[in-house]
Protein backbone atom coordinates (compact mmCIF):
# COMPACT_ATOMS: atom_id res chain seq x y z
CA UNK A 1 0.00 0.00 0.00
CA UNK A 2 1.28 3.22 -0.66
CA UNK A 3 1.68 5.67 1.91
CA UNK A 4 2.12 9.28 2.20
CA UNK A 5 5.45 10.74 2.47
CA UNK A 6 5.14 14.55 2.58
CA UNK A 7 3.70 16.30 5.89
CA UNK A 8 0.26 16.75 5.96
CA UNK A 9 -2.44 18.27 8.13
CA UNK A 10 -5.72 17.30 9.44
CA UNK A 11 -8.75 19.74 10.51
CA UNK A 12 -10.49 18.04 12.52
CA UNK A 13 -14.06 20.11 13.81
CA UNK A 14 -14.79 16.20 16.29
CA UNK A 15 -12.68 13.46 16.30
CA UNK A 16 -13.40 10.30 18.16
CA UNK A 17 -10.14 8.31 19.22
CA UNK A 18 -12.68 6.37 19.30
CA UNK A 19 -13.10 5.90 23.11
CA UNK A 20 -13.07 9.70 24.02
CA UNK A 21 -14.37 13.04 21.74
CA UNK A 22 -12.51 16.01 21.25
CA UNK A 23 -13.63 18.79 19.02
CA UNK A 24 -11.35 21.42 17.34
CA UNK A 25 -8.52 18.61 16.58
CA UNK A 26 -5.57 19.22 14.25
CA UNK A 27 -3.81 16.22 13.13
CA UNK A 28 -0.05 16.31 11.85
CA UNK A 29 0.11 13.16 9.69
CA UNK A 30 3.68 12.19 7.95
CA UNK A 31 5.45 8.95 6.96
CA UNK A 32 1.70 7.32 7.06
CA UNK A 33 1.51 7.56 10.59
CA UNK A 34 -0.16 10.54 12.97
CA UNK A 35 2.76 12.45 14.41
CA UNK A 36 1.03 14.54 17.04
CA UNK A 37 -2.47 15.55 17.84
CA UNK A 38 -2.99 19.55 18.59
CA UNK A 39 -5.47 21.72 19.73
CA UNK A 40 -6.41 23.54 16.42
CA UNK A 41 -6.77 27.02 18.62
CA UNK A 42 -2.57 25.97 18.58
CA UNK A 43 -1.98 25.34 14.97
CA UNK A 44 0.49 27.83 13.25
CA UNK A 45 0.69 28.89 9.53
CA UNK A 46 -0.07 26.11 7.55
CA UNK A 47 0.28 25.50 3.42
CA UNK A 48 -3.25 25.31 2.76
CA UNK A 49 -2.18 22.89 -0.69
CA UNK A 50 -0.88 20.61 2.59
CA UNK A 51 -4.57 20.58 4.68
CA UNK A 52 -7.35 18.09 4.68
CA UNK A 53 -10.54 19.47 5.89
CA UNK A 54 -14.14 18.48 5.70
CA UNK A 55 -16.85 20.74 7.77
CA UNK A 56 -18.95 19.52 10.08
CA UNK A 57 -17.30 15.70 9.59
CA UNK A 58 -16.76 13.21 12.52
CA UNK A 59 -12.99 12.14 12.30
CA UNK A 60 -13.08 8.51 13.06
CA UNK A 61 -10.50 4.91 13.22
CA UNK A 62 -10.53 3.65 10.11
CA UNK A 63 -13.09 0.61 10.34
CA UNK A 64 -11.10 -3.24 10.42
CA UNK A 65 -12.94 -6.12 9.11
CA UNK A 66 -11.90 -9.35 9.72
CA UNK A 67 -14.00 -11.12 7.61
CA UNK A 68 -15.09 -10.49 4.41
CA UNK A 69 -15.23 -12.99 1.34
CA UNK A 70 -15.15 -10.69 -1.97
CA UNK A 71 -17.08 -6.93 -2.58
CA UNK A 72 -17.65 -5.28 -5.77
CA UNK A 73 -18.74 -8.24 -7.79
CA UNK A 74 -15.26 -9.64 -7.39
CA UNK A 75 -14.92 -13.17 -4.79
CA UNK A 76 -11.42 -13.28 -3.16
CA UNK A 77 -11.41 -17.71 -3.59
CA UNK A 78 -10.11 -16.46 -7.38
CA UNK A 79 -6.78 -15.19 -6.02
CA UNK A 80 -6.38 -12.46 -8.36
CA UNK A 81 -4.58 -9.48 -8.33
CA UNK A 82 -8.00 -7.19 -9.64
CA UNK A 83 -10.39 -8.86 -7.45
CA UNK A 84 -8.32 -8.23 -4.28
CA UNK A 85 -7.90 -4.58 -5.81
CA UNK A 86 -11.57 -4.34 -6.50
CA UNK A 87 -12.61 -5.62 -3.07
CA UNK A 88 -9.89 -2.95 -1.30
CA UNK A 89 -11.53 -0.07 -3.28
CA UNK A 90 -14.84 -1.42 -2.65
CA UNK A 91 -14.59 -1.26 1.20
CA UNK A 92 -12.56 1.80 1.63
CA UNK A 93 -15.80 3.75 0.05
CA UNK A 94 -17.19 2.81 3.14
CA UNK A 95 -14.36 3.77 5.82
CA UNK A 96 -13.09 0.07 5.95
CA UNK A 97 -9.36 0.35 6.34
CA UNK A 98 -8.18 -2.80 6.57
CA UNK A 99 -9.49 -6.32 6.29
CA UNK A 100 -8.63 -10.05 6.56
CA UNK A 101 -9.67 -11.83 3.04
CA UNK A 102 -11.55 -14.93 3.68
CA UNK A 103 -11.72 -18.27 1.95
CA UNK A 104 -14.10 -21.01 1.99
CA UNK A 105 -14.11 -24.53 2.18
CA UNK A 106 -13.02 -25.62 -1.48
CA UNK A 107 -10.92 -28.21 -2.68
CA UNK A 108 -7.42 -27.73 -1.77
CA UNK A 109 -6.36 -27.14 -4.83
CA UNK A 110 -8.81 -23.99 -5.03
CA UNK A 111 -7.82 -22.69 -1.39
CA UNK A 112 -4.12 -23.00 -2.60
CA UNK A 113 -4.58 -20.72 -5.38
CA UNK A 114 -6.77 -18.53 -3.08
CA UNK A 115 -3.94 -17.88 -0.15
CA UNK A 116 -0.66 -18.10 -2.87
CA UNK A 117 -2.54 -15.64 -4.45
CA UNK A 118 -3.16 -13.29 -1.99
CA UNK A 119 0.49 -13.27 -1.06
CA UNK A 120 1.24 -12.67 -4.24
CA UNK A 121 -0.70 -9.60 -4.82
CA UNK A 122 -0.87 -7.98 -1.26
CA UNK A 123 1.82 -5.88 -1.68
CA UNK A 124 0.37 -4.75 -5.48
CA UNK A 125 -2.70 -3.06 -3.98
CA UNK A 126 -2.51 0.58 -4.68
CA UNK A 127 -5.35 1.92 -3.12
CA UNK A 128 -8.36 1.34 -1.22
CA UNK A 129 -8.25 -0.86 2.65
CA UNK A 130 -5.08 -2.44 3.71
CA UNK A 131 -4.92 -6.15 3.00
CA UNK A 132 -3.67 -7.24 6.39
CA UNK A 133 -3.37 -10.91 6.51
CA UNK A 134 -5.97 -14.00 5.45
CA UNK A 135 -8.86 -15.21 7.74
CA UNK A 136 -9.21 -19.13 6.84
CA UNK A 137 -13.00 -20.11 7.57
CA UNK A 138 -12.44 -23.65 7.03
CA UNK A 139 -11.86 -26.40 5.99
CA UNK A 140 -11.64 -27.56 9.86
CA UNK A 141 -15.61 -27.60 10.71
CA UNK A 142 -18.25 -29.65 11.37
CA UNK A 143 -20.66 -31.01 9.03
CA UNK A 144 -23.48 -30.14 11.53
CA UNK A 145 -23.03 -26.98 11.42
CA UNK A 146 -21.79 -25.58 7.86
CA UNK A 147 -24.03 -23.10 6.96
CA UNK A 148 -23.04 -22.71 3.44
CA UNK A 149 -20.03 -24.61 2.98
CA UNK A 150 -20.22 -27.18 1.15
CA UNK A 151 -20.06 -30.30 3.28
CA UNK A 152 -17.95 -32.24 0.71
CA UNK A 153 -15.33 -30.09 1.14
CA UNK A 154 -15.15 -30.10 4.52
CA UNK A 155 -11.97 -32.22 6.30
CA UNK A 156 -10.58 -34.11 9.19
CA UNK A 157 -8.32 -31.67 11.36
CA UNK A 158 -4.40 -31.90 9.88
CA UNK A 159 -1.70 -30.09 11.57
CA UNK A 160 0.48 -30.85 8.70
CA UNK A 161 -2.00 -29.64 5.87
CA UNK A 162 -2.32 -26.60 7.94
CA UNK A 163 1.08 -26.00 8.04
CA UNK A 164 1.04 -26.20 4.32
CA UNK A 165 -1.67 -23.83 3.87
CA UNK A 166 0.67 -21.34 6.09
CA UNK A 167 3.56 -22.03 3.97
CA UNK A 168 1.74 -21.43 0.75
CA UNK A 169 0.09 -18.22 2.57
CA UNK A 170 3.75 -16.31 2.97
CA UNK A 171 2.65 -16.75 6.19
CA UNK A 172 -0.25 -14.17 6.10
CA UNK A 173 -2.99 -16.18 7.70
CA UNK A 174 -4.06 -13.96 10.49
CA UNK A 175 -6.90 -16.16 11.95
CA UNK A 176 -8.59 -19.68 11.23
CA UNK A 177 -11.74 -20.43 12.02
CA UNK A 178 -12.02 -24.03 13.72
CA UNK A 179 -14.73 -26.69 15.03
CA UNK A 180 -12.47 -27.41 17.66
CA UNK A 181 -14.83 -30.20 18.83
CA UNK A 182 -13.60 -32.26 15.69
CA UNK A 183 -11.08 -35.05 15.94
CA UNK A 184 -7.61 -33.79 16.20
CA UNK A 185 -9.58 -29.82 16.50
CA UNK A 186 -7.43 -28.68 19.66
CA UNK A 187 -3.97 -30.02 18.81
CA UNK A 188 -4.56 -27.71 15.49
CA UNK A 189 -5.83 -25.17 17.92
CA UNK A 190 -2.61 -25.10 19.87
CA UNK A 191 -0.25 -24.92 16.90
CA UNK A 192 -2.41 -22.27 14.88
CA UNK A 193 -1.53 -19.93 18.32
CA UNK A 194 2.29 -21.17 18.58
CA UNK A 195 2.45 -19.91 14.97
CA UNK A 196 1.08 -16.42 15.71
CA UNK A 197 -2.38 -17.21 14.22
CA UNK A 198 -5.81 -15.84 15.91
CA UNK A 199 -8.05 -18.72 16.43
CA UNK A 200 -11.88 -18.44 16.35
CA UNK A 201 -14.36 -21.01 16.94
CA UNK A 202 -17.67 -21.36 14.77
CA UNK A 203 -19.25 -23.33 12.25
CA UNK A 204 -19.07 -25.93 15.49
CA UNK A 205 -21.42 -27.93 17.58
CA UNK A 206 -19.21 -27.85 20.61
CA UNK A 207 -20.08 -28.43 24.10
CA UNK A 208 -19.98 -25.23 26.44
CA UNK A 209 -16.60 -27.85 27.88
CA UNK A 210 -14.93 -28.44 24.44
CA UNK A 211 -14.84 -25.11 23.90
CA UNK A 212 -14.31 -24.12 27.28
CA UNK A 213 -10.84 -26.61 26.26
CA UNK A 214 -10.46 -24.89 22.71
CA UNK A 215 -10.54 -21.04 24.68
CA UNK A 216 -7.96 -22.65 27.29
CA UNK A 217 -5.60 -24.63 24.31
CA UNK A 218 -5.00 -20.62 22.96
CA UNK A 219 -8.77 -19.88 21.30
CA UNK A 220 -9.70 -16.31 21.40
CA UNK A 221 -12.43 -15.35 19.13
CA UNK A 222 -15.76 -16.84 17.73
CA UNK A 223 -16.92 -16.68 14.08
CA UNK A 224 -20.55 -14.91 13.48
CA UNK A 225 -21.82 -15.22 17.04
CA UNK A 226 -25.11 -17.07 17.06
CA UNK A 227 -25.22 -18.29 12.93
CA UNK A 228 -23.88 -21.64 12.69
CA UNK A 229 -23.31 -22.82 16.41
CA UNK A 230 -25.36 -25.23 18.74
CA UNK A 231 -28.32 -23.06 19.92
CA UNK A 232 -27.94 -22.40 23.90
CA UNK A 233 -30.19 -24.75 25.78
CA UNK A 234 -29.98 -24.43 29.36
CA UNK A 235 -28.75 -27.71 30.59
CA UNK A 236 -26.19 -27.91 28.01
CA UNK A 237 -25.10 -24.52 27.21
CA UNK A 238 -23.20 -24.98 24.12
CA UNK A 239 -20.85 -23.12 22.59
CA UNK A 240 -22.82 -20.06 22.95
CA UNK A 241 -22.61 -20.40 26.54
CA UNK A 242 -18.92 -20.13 27.08
CA UNK A 243 -18.79 -17.30 23.80
CA UNK A 244 -21.06 -15.07 26.01
CA UNK A 245 -19.83 -15.55 29.31
CA UNK A 246 -15.88 -16.30 28.74
CA UNK A 247 -14.27 -12.43 28.95
CA UNK A 248 -11.21 -14.15 27.17
CA UNK A 249 -13.19 -14.34 24.02
CA UNK A 250 -13.69 -12.02 21.09
CA UNK A 251 -17.21 -12.50 19.42
CA UNK A 252 -17.79 -11.69 15.66
CA UNK A 253 -21.09 -10.15 14.67
CA UNK A 254 -22.95 -9.53 11.81
CA UNK A 255 -25.32 -6.67 12.53
CA UNK A 256 -27.22 -6.72 9.51
CA UNK A 257 -30.34 -7.47 11.02
CA UNK A 258 -31.01 -10.74 9.17
CA UNK A 259 -28.38 -12.59 10.83
CA UNK A 260 -29.08 -11.87 14.23
CA UNK A 261 -31.90 -9.99 15.27
CA UNK A 262 -31.45 -6.84 16.98
CA UNK A 263 -32.44 -8.11 20.62
CA UNK A 264 -29.68 -11.03 20.35
CA UNK A 265 -27.18 -8.17 19.32
CA UNK A 266 -28.54 -6.14 22.41
CA UNK A 267 -27.86 -8.70 24.56
CA UNK A 268 -24.45 -9.41 22.89
CA UNK A 269 -23.37 -6.93 23.67
CA UNK A 270 -24.39 -6.28 26.97
CA UNK A 271 -23.31 -9.57 28.01
CA UNK A 272 -19.41 -8.85 26.49
CA UNK A 273 -18.96 -5.34 26.51
CA UNK A 274 -18.60 -3.14 22.90
CA UNK A 275 -14.65 -4.17 23.65
CA UNK A 276 -14.93 -7.81 23.13
CA UNK A 277 -17.94 -7.65 20.51
CA UNK A 278 -15.99 -7.48 16.82
CA UNK A 279 -18.07 -5.81 14.12
CA UNK A 280 -17.78 -7.76 10.55
CA UNK A 281 -19.66 -7.90 7.31
CA UNK A 282 -19.11 -11.39 6.38
CA UNK A 283 -19.07 -9.93 3.01
CA UNK A 284 -19.45 -11.47 -0.53
CA UNK A 285 -18.72 -10.13 -3.76
CA UNK A 286 -22.65 -8.53 -4.12
CA UNK A 287 -21.38 -5.81 -1.51
CA UNK A 288 -22.13 -2.92 -3.16
CA UNK A 289 -23.85 -4.14 -5.76
CA UNK A 290 -27.36 -4.28 -7.36
CA UNK A 291 -29.56 -7.25 -6.69
CA UNK A 292 -28.86 -10.49 -8.70
CA UNK A 293 -26.42 -13.76 -9.17
CA UNK A 294 -23.28 -13.10 -7.59
CA UNK A 295 -20.18 -16.00 -6.92
CA UNK A 296 -18.63 -17.56 -3.72
CA UNK A 297 -16.20 -20.11 -4.60
CA UNK A 298 -18.16 -22.41 -7.23
CA UNK A 299 -21.34 -21.77 -5.96
CA UNK A 300 -23.55 -19.16 -7.38
CA UNK A 301 -25.13 -16.80 -4.27
CA UNK A 302 -28.80 -15.29 -5.05
CA UNK A 303 -29.22 -11.89 -3.79
CA UNK A 304 -32.72 -10.45 -2.91
CA UNK A 305 -33.46 -7.10 -1.06
CA UNK A 306 -30.31 -7.58 -0.24
CA UNK A 307 -30.15 -10.68 1.58
CA UNK A 308 -27.65 -13.72 0.01
CA UNK A 309 -28.41 -16.99 0.31
CA UNK A 310 -27.48 -20.64 -1.79
CA UNK A 311 -29.37 -22.69 -4.19
CA UNK A 312 -30.57 -24.71 -1.06
CA UNK A 313 -31.68 -21.62 0.78
CA UNK A 314 -29.03 -21.45 3.27
CA UNK A 315 -28.09 -17.74 4.62
CA UNK A 316 -24.92 -17.53 2.77
CA UNK A 317 -22.98 -14.41 3.90
CA UNK A 318 -24.40 -10.70 3.83
CA UNK A 319 -23.83 -7.11 1.64
CA UNK A 320 -23.20 -5.48 4.70
CA UNK A 321 -20.80 -2.80 4.91
CA UNK A 322 -18.89 -1.45 8.59
CA UNK A 323 -20.66 1.71 7.54
CA UNK A 324 -24.30 0.44 8.29
CA UNK A 325 -23.30 -1.76 11.06
CA UNK A 326 -22.19 0.95 12.93
CA UNK A 327 -25.41 3.07 11.95
CA UNK A 328 -27.53 0.14 13.02
CA UNK A 329 -25.95 -0.02 16.54
CA UNK A 330 -26.57 3.17 17.02
CA UNK A 331 -29.96 3.61 15.50
CA UNK A 332 -31.11 0.11 16.92
CA UNK A 333 -29.76 0.29 19.70
CA UNK A 334 -29.25 3.69 20.70
CA UNK A 335 -25.71 2.80 21.84
CA UNK A 336 -23.48 5.70 21.77
CA UNK A 337 -21.11 6.65 18.63
CA UNK A 338 -18.06 6.14 20.41
CA UNK A 339 -19.16 2.76 21.64
CA UNK A 340 -20.40 1.19 18.32
CA UNK A 341 -17.06 2.41 16.70
CA UNK A 342 -15.18 0.91 19.26
CA UNK A 343 -16.82 -2.51 17.85
CA UNK A 344 -15.75 -1.88 14.15
CA UNK A 345 -11.99 -0.16 14.88
CA UNK A 346 -10.20 -0.69 18.27
CA UNK A 347 -11.42 -3.93 19.24
CA UNK A 348 -10.73 -5.56 15.86
CA UNK A 349 -7.21 -4.22 16.18
CA UNK A 350 -7.09 -5.47 19.59
CA UNK A 351 -8.17 -9.01 18.86
CA UNK A 352 -5.05 -8.73 16.10
CA UNK A 353 -2.53 -7.40 18.93
CA UNK A 354 -2.33 -4.43 16.50
CA UNK A 355 -4.38 -1.89 18.98
CA UNK A 356 -0.61 -0.10 19.00
CA UNK A 357 -0.98 1.00 15.19
CA UNK A 358 -4.47 0.24 14.16
CA UNK A 359 -7.76 1.35 15.51
CA UNK A 360 -7.24 4.38 17.38
CA UNK A 361 -6.69 7.92 16.76
CA UNK A 362 -3.44 8.27 18.40
CA UNK A 363 0.45 9.67 17.96
CA UNK A 364 2.43 6.51 16.61
CA UNK A 365 -0.91 4.89 15.10
CA UNK A 366 -1.48 4.32 11.49
CA UNK A 367 -3.01 7.59 9.67
CA UNK A 368 -6.12 5.40 8.59
CA UNK A 369 -9.11 7.72 8.87
CA UNK A 370 -12.78 8.01 8.27
CA UNK A 371 -14.66 11.16 7.57
CA UNK A 372 -18.44 10.67 9.17
CA UNK A 373 -21.34 13.18 7.94
CA UNK A 374 -24.10 14.08 10.53
CA UNK A 375 -25.63 10.63 9.19
CA UNK A 376 -22.47 8.84 9.10
CA UNK A 377 -22.29 8.62 5.49
CA UNK A 378 -18.80 7.95 4.59
CA UNK A 379 -17.27 11.40 2.93
CA UNK A 380 -13.97 10.27 3.00
CA UNK A 381 -11.00 7.66 4.05
CA UNK A 382 -7.47 7.78 4.38
CA UNK A 383 -5.42 5.07 4.74
CA UNK A 384 -1.77 5.56 5.56
CA UNK A 385 -2.53 8.91 5.39
CA UNK A 386 -3.10 8.93 1.55
CA UNK A 387 -6.94 9.76 0.75
CA UNK A 388 -8.03 6.46 -1.20
CA UNK A 389 -11.42 7.26 -0.90
CA UNK A 390 -13.69 11.05 -1.46
CA UNK A 391 -17.46 11.35 -2.26
CA UNK A 392 -18.39 13.53 -4.77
Amino acid sequence: MVQNDREIWVRCDTIYSPFKRRDQVLLRIGQGRILELLDASESRDLPQRRVIYEPGAVVVPGFIDLHVHGAGGRDLMDGTRESLQTVAETLARHGTTSFLATTLSAPDSDTEVAIAGFAAHRTAVTAGAFPLGIHMEGPYLNPVRRGTHNGSYLKNTSVPAFRRFIELSGNTVRKMTVAPEMDEGLRLVREAVSLGVRVSLGHSDATVEQARAAVDAGASQATHTFNAMRPFHQREPGILGLVLTDDRVYAEIIADGIHVHPAALRMLIRMKGVHRVLLVTDGLSAMDMPDGRYPLGDKTIVVQQGECRDPGGTLAGSTLTLDRAVLNLTSWLGLPLEQALVAASASPACSLGIADRKGILAAGADADLVFLDSGLNVLKTMVGGRVVYSRG
